[in-house]
């Protein structure tokens, strides 16, 4: 399904004339007036320490039924669920939503903190909460170093956007819900924490790998331009501690959105298909972190199926994902294997606040008059040559006051050893992103990697000449034509103030927007009783082949406990164990699982006891490959389920692969 249509529509509604909120208007002005300037002087920086890194995973808990974000799914049928008010909530859970951490570290004036997150995006101010969590629990703030970047997942959780209720950038993201967003914050606070916890002494491996097979270009408007139109560039940090590898850190431009909206299921989506299957190439347990660089003109290429392949097919783009997976494996593992490691590396980050409007910007009374931004001025693109679209910056739709938008935006640089890093808040294209790592690289010497969909979101970033072209990523543009050039231009003095060690960058920075606040004492979710809790109510088929997903459904707790976790046992009990060490169960992208209910959630909102019916399903083998061990002989499930007074197991029935 397409997404165009729906997000037009969901902009159009952010742009609906309201009454002008104060609040909204302070916080997207934030920052502007400040009254003293630090003066620019030169960092004084102590001796760095050696050099340590710690790795951490936490699950996002995420109840089964609320709703996604990165689609408008108005054309879709309402399905009503206690996680969701405005969309449609999900049904089906497949592998684990979660964030990951990899800390590097020679001390606190040396340190960077990457978070790689199953969601849509972050904004800034998810990342002052994270920030703020972590100064109660550490006694320091982290903002010069952490890292936080979405993976941009069309299919992660809504529902972390505080505005008034009623507002229009509610149909964005669905009503607020502080419960599951503090229990968000938490999580991503838990990641950070226990990767800084778990720093141990290391040595650090650094490259670029490279490949064109997983990505292909979806922007035809820029095509008649002369700029780089793709790159295959995808730089590596691999972490190794006590002689073995522990992590591995890429970036690559992938704009990871396969599942459509219409699939109601959450999932790490293409990114984090391509992390597992890295992973599996290991003998052990290795976590990868896969960021998204630039996504603006890119979308996931379709390899071609091998001519042996067999197994069932998969529904809604898993078996595409999966071979997606295998390419990026490909790609990075004989980098892997002709790598150097040293602990004899330099770590360090800075983070800069830059003020993002149309009065920075400079645009005169003719040009893109909208003061509190514009979006969806496409008309028709020109795929045909270079003339611009004329008249393009004046049929943008107007965004008002209310949608609350901060005119200011974040930017971070830093350096792994002789690998140099920017980050950019939102979607660019791969010109204006190349535009900036020339620079990097000029300056530095080094090698460098750029993240995108990080530290914050400004929509999408071309460059001025590809704007004029219009098209449907030139439109999301909030703050116009030369949005891309003016934040391109800060991140090269961004990157000059970090790398000659200023303490200012050359422009005045704005005041921090603060985090959310204002929603506590709220009421909390009561999960609801289940009926036959821990029972098998449809079984597996006795007989079985290569050819066949296996399905069985076990009755378990209100999502907002968890989704059950399905494990495969030999026969005898014994757990199935993958290549890497690990158990073959649900938290992968091996199986996948459906919640119904009953009475429904339309036919009782709530309901003293209810039947909550959790149904996986498991391909005995998969087209792409995978590292299950190919399956003979007598098997079973385990399952793990939820419950208010602790999980309770429950075994399925014996099925045999012929």
């Amino acid at each position: 399904m397409s997404r165009r249509i729906p997000l037009c529509f969901l902009l159009l509604l952010i742009a609906c004339d309201g009454p002008t909120d104060d609040t909204d208007a302070g916080a997207s002005d934030a920052g502007h007036d400040a009254d003293v300037l630090p003066p620019r002087v030169h960092e004084e920086l102590p001796t760095p320490e050696g050099l340590t890194a710690g790795v951490a995973t936490v699950r996002i808990q995420a109840p089964v039924g609320i709703g996604t974000v990165g689609f408008a799914g108005f054309t879709e049928d309402p399905n009503p669920t206690p996680f969701s008010e405005l969309f449609p909530g999900t049904t089906r859970s497949h592998g684990d939503l979660s964030f990951r951490a990899v800390a590097l570290s020679r001390g606190d004036a040396f340190e960077v903190v990457f978070v790689r997150l199953d969601t849509v995006g972050v904004y800034q101010q998810l990342r002052e909460a994270v920030l703020d969590e972590m100064e109660t629990r550490i006694g320091r703030r982290l903002d010069e170093s952490l890292i936080m970047a979405a993976n941009h997942t069309h299919s992660g959780p809504g529902r972390m956007l505080q505005v008034p209720r009623g507002s229009p950038l509610n149909v964005a993201a669905d009503n607020f819900f502080p419960e599951f967003y503090d229990g968000v914050v938490n999580a991503v606070a838990d990641a950070v924490e226990m990767a800084l916890d778990d720093r141990r002494p290391a040595e650090l491996g650094l490259t670029v790998a490279s490949t064109s097979a997983a990505h292909e270009d979806r922007r035809c408007e820029n095509d008649s331009l002369p700029q780089i139109q793709e790159s295959p560039d995808m730089p590596l940090v691999v972490v190794r501690r006590e002689d073995r590898i522990d992590a591995i850190v890429a970036s690559y431009g992938y704009h990871g959105t396969i599942q459509g909206y219409d699939a109601l299921t959450l999932s790490g989506d293409m990114g984090s298909f391509v992390e597992e299957r890295i992973e599996q190439r290991f003998d052990h347990p290795v976590t990868v972190l896969f960021f998204n660089s630039w996504g603006g003109d890119m979308a996931p290429s379709n390899p071609p199926e091998s001519p042996t392949a067999s197994g069932p097919m998969q529904p809604n783009g898993y078996d595409r994902m999966e071979r997606l997976g295998e390419v990026v494996a490909d790609a990075v593992m004989p980098e892997i294997a002709m790598m150097a490691f040293s602990s004899d590396h330099a770590i360090r980050a800075r983070t800069y606040r830059v003020r993002l409007d149309t009065e920075v910007i400079g645009y005169d009374a003719e040009t893109f008059n909208y003061p509190h931004g514009g979006l969806y001025c496409t008309g028709e693109g020109n795929c045909t040559d270079s003339t611009r679209v004329e008249g393009l910056d004046s049929a943008c739709v107007t965004l008002n006051s209310r949608a609350g938008l901060p005119k200011q935006t974040l930017l971070s640089a830093g350096q792994v050893g002789d690998l140099f890093f920017v980050t950019a808040p939102g979607e660019w294209t791969t010109a204006l992103a190349a535009s900036v790592l020339d620079e990097v690289r000029s300056v530095s010497g080094g090698n460098a990697m750029f993240i995108g969909y990080a530290q914050d979101y400004t929509g999408y970033s071309t460059g001025l000449e590809d704007w004029w072209q219009g098209g449907y990523e030139a439109s999301g543009a909030i703050w116009g034509p030369s949005q891309g050039d003016y934040l391109a231009d800060r991140s090269r003095e961004a990157f000059s103030t970090f790398f000659e060690a200023w303490t200012e960058p050359p422009w005045r920075q704005p005041a921090v927007v603060p985090a959310f606040s204002g929603y506590d004492g709220y009421e909390l979710y009561v999960p609801e009783s289940p009926v036959g809790l821990g029972t098998v109510s449809t079984d597996v088929t006795a007989t079985v082949t290569s050819d066949d997903i296996v399905t069985f459904t076990v009755q378990g707790s209100d999502p907002w406990l968890g989704v059950p976790v399905a494990s495969l046992e030999s026969a005898d009990g014994t757990a199935v164990m993958r290549s890497t060490g690990l158990p073959v169960d649900s938290h992968s992208h091996d199986l996948w699982v459906d919640l119904t209910v009953e009475p429904t959630y339309v036919d009782m909102e709530r309901a003293s006891e209810r039947t909550f019916s959790w149904t996986f399903s498991f391909p005995v083998s998969h087209r792409a490959g995978s590292s299950m061990p190919d399956l003979a002989g007598g098997y079973r499930f385990r399952v793990s389920v939820p419950a208010e007074g602790g999980p309770t197991e429950v075994t399925t029935g014996t099925f045999t692969v012929m």
